[in-house]
């Protein structure tokens, strides 16, 4: 029997799976199609391509909510399939699992539970806080006696931390994010546009928002508040700003609460180091000028922050042995 790591982050909007000794992960949507009969359609990044598109019979369930397990049952069956279907040949490997550090007892085991009851046959299961992790991705040696604070934008919410010693010394888990944008689009385009828009259509321009600075505009098509008919329209990307600006400060605040409380030597390291950033809110272009404005303290991001959980998940299991 194949022995080894495996290293889990469920998010609130991707699932990622990564493995001991293997450069790629696994990354997916962490979405599921049921049928009326309670069967499952699709999964994953199939089961997004049908999202807002979907028939009656048909309903779109995202387990996860605002970082937490919200749907337990759905969930297993997700990560169930995915093991079956990626990982059918795996037996006695120890799962780690990234997860939120401001969370309750009862949430933490339902984490534990839920990779025993999905994964099948396994060794153990350890639980790691994202916050360590993500410091890991953005190549921070966490085991240091140094302070570091690490800002992880995520979809449905956003953690702020500081960390020492491998260990958690505070935080907060904010309950809002990259969700939050794009619900706040929606509206307004019906508001200044007269178009109604869908979800995917805001990431979209969102996501368009976060490569470009400029006056860009680009194409979106919705449904006409006035006439009802199918309709499309230019919409500058920095139609977001207003909404993503509102989002940074507002975390900026939470991180000015947070330096506070923290111990007088934590926080000359951490004015001498900076703060890091991950996930996806930090690909912001502005998001680190924008801190840094606000706070008087530099600002740092890697490339692909949206990935950085998982790479610091790669990095621990790739040091066990």
């Amino acid at each position: 029997m194949k022995k080894g790591q495996i290293g889990i982050e469920l998010g609130t909007r991707n699932l990622r799976i990564c493995i001991q000794g293997k450069e790629q992960f696994l990354k997916m949507k962490n979405l599921i199609a049921m049928d009326c009969y309670g069967k499952i359609s699709a999964i994953g990044n199939e089961a997004f391509l049908m999202l807002e598109k979907e028939p009656r019979e048909i309903q779109m369930i995202a387990p996860v909510h605002c970082g937490v397990i919200g749907d337990y049952t759905n969930m297993r069956l997700l990560l169930t399939s995915v093991f079956r279907k990626y990982f059918r040949h795996f037996r006695k490997y120890t799962v780690n699992v990234a997860i939120p550090v401001d969370i309750t007892g009862v949430e933490r085991r339902a984490f534990s539970d839920l990779i025993w009851e999905s994964v099948r046959h396994l060794r153990e299961v350890h639980l790691i806080p994202k916050p360590v992790l993500a410091a890991m991705g953005n190549g921070i040696d966490v085991s240091k006696p140094s302070g570091n604070l690490i800002v992880d934008f995520g979809a449905g919410t956003t953690e702020i931390s500081v960390i020492s010693l491998g260990g958690i010394v505070s935080s907060r888990l904010i309950p809002f994010g990259g969700n939050q944008i794009d619900q706040w689009l929606v509206h307004q385009m019906k508001r200044e546009y007269n178009i109604n828009i869908g979800k995917k259509s805001a990431e979209r321009l969102k996501m368009q928002y976060s490569k470009c600075e400029n006056d860009k505009s680009v194409i979106i098509k919705g449904r006409d508040l006035v006439s009802g008919l199918p309709r499309k329209t230019w919409v500058p990307v920095l139609a977001a700003e207003k909404k993503v600006r509102d989002y940074i400060h507002e975390i900026t605040m939470e991180t000015k609460a947070l330096l506070e409380i923290v111990p007088p030597e934590l926080a000359s390291d951490i004015m001498a180091h900076g703060i890091y950033t991950s996930g996806g809110g930090a690909a912001f272009s502005k998001a680190e000028s924008w801190m840094e404005e606000e706070l008087g303290i530099q600002v740092h991001s890697m490339k692909e922050p949206e990935d950085s959980v998982i790479r610091g998940l790669k990095i621990l299991i790739d040091e066990c042995k």
